[in-house]
């Protein structure tokens, strides 16, 4: 730990202390984050230095293996700075806990983390082609939203791979969707990065030729068996992804709260003499956006939390386990979406300006609505477990 994050709160889980310590670096680097679409290369350095993206690498391995609280509070803090860094906190700790499912040799080669904090990023959508060749696969495909790649040590694609004339299949028939880890050097990156929010992720689409990915170096969604045990590891996977996923919102959300009680307090409206901190329905709009931001954040930490607790006890997460997850962190983004829809309108002609934060914070959180995990769909998934009493697939919920 860097004297730097000891300096902010010695008692501080590493993750927060870290992006505590760096807040104001990030902050003054946003703008720069924006206009390039791309996190600079030094902060992110200097943000793994200070191993912000050490938090879901196990132990064994030299990474923290922090409590799933205290890295979604962490990616929330980082997000409160800057969208993009808490996205790619998000990106790259989701990605780590796959590190428990690896074969060991090739996990403690991509995440030994006793002196540099290696970074993984990658897509699990199944838009790579795999063949068997001798000693492994090899994998022809291209992938969206490779979220901060260009930092990447390692870079994994979802890949279907061939089984005679069908693809290899679970024995319920579901796809089986191997997640391979690419060396840095077998993928190109494309330049085509050009949203209307989270604009510094560097989002870029991704692809590789005939790339040969060594016997073990991948997993199976829902089928690959821990070799690293934990809760951390036994946590749903896709329940992890999506309460990572709304942390970003939640962040956002906390920072336009704070940003539009500061612009309230200077803009008087045309025609009029007082700030609009003094209108009652002003004062109304705000006091609603808080309590959805801070219902949202409570929801998602008591559901999380239970969750936890059982698997720190010995138990499984079961089903219902799973569904609540995915409701907590869908309805989270929502409320917070909400909440931030309603400051931007609040904040009148100011909000449309390229100088107020606000219309950043309502493009940002948009993008972030867009994201499969904490989209309609896994509410309209609870809703058919719920009402039907069928289990989903392995690579659903």
């Amino acid at each position: 730990m860097t004297e730097a994050v000891q300096a902010v709160e010695a008692d501080a889980p590493i993750g927060l202390a870290a992006a505590r310590a760096l807040r104001h670096e990030i902050e003054k680097r946003s703008d720069e984050a924006e206009a390039s679409k791309c996190v600079p290369a030094d902060l992110v350095e200097k943000l793994n230095e200070h191993r912000l993206f050490s938090m879901a690498i196990p132990k064994s391995l030299g990474g923290e293996e922090c409590h799933v609280l205290d890295i979604l509070q962490a990616i929330e803090e980082a997000s409160y700075a800057d969208s993009a860094v808490g996205w790619l906190a998000m990106i790259y700790s989701t990605t780590a806990t796959t590190s428990a499912a690896l074969d060991p040799a090739w996990a403690a080669k991509i995440y030994d983390a006793k002196n540099q904090v290696p970074i993984s990023a990658g897509a699990t959508a199944p838009t790579g082609k795999g063949k068997k060749v001798d000693g492994g696969v090899e994998v022809t495909g291209r992938w969206q939203w490779g979220s901060g790649a260009h930092h990447a040590d390692w870079i994994c694609g979802g890949t279907l791979v061939q089984d005679g004339d069908d693809i290899k299949r679970f024995p319920s028939g579901e796809p089986m969707v191997h997640v391979m880890y690419f060396e840095k050097s077998q993928v190109k990156l494309h330049d085509n990065w050009d949203p209307s929010g989270l604009r510094g992720t560097g989002s870029v689409d991704f692809e590789v030729e005939n790339a040969f990915v060594p016997e073990g170096r991948w997993t199976v969604l829902g089928g690959s068996k821990r070799v690293i045990d934990g809760p951390l590891y036994r946590f749903p996977f896709f329940g992890l992804f999506a309460a990572a996923v709304a942390s970003v919102p939640l962040g956002i959300a906390r920072r336009a709260v704070d940003d539009f009680s500061e612009l309230a307090r200077k803009k008087i409206p045309a025609w009029q003499k007082k700030t609009i901190n003094e209108s009652s329905i002003t004062q109304l709009e705000l006091g609603r956006a808080e309590a959805l931001m801070e219902g949202a954040h409570r929801y998602l930490a008591h559901t999380v939390g239970e969750v936890w607790d059982k698997l720190e006890a010995g138990d499984h997460a079961t089903l219902e386990d799973r569904r609540q997850l995915r409701m907590a962190a869908t309805q989270a983004t929502f409320m917070c979406t909400e909440a931030v829809d309603k400051l931007y309108d609040a904040g009148g002609g100011t909000s449309v300006q390229g100088h107020c934060s606000l219309q950043r914070h309502f493009r940002d959180i948009h993008t972030a609505t867009q994201h499969r995990m904490v989209g309609p769909g896994a509410l309209q998934l609870a809703g058919n477990i719920k009402l039907t009493d069928k289990a989903p697939g392995a690579t659903q919920l």
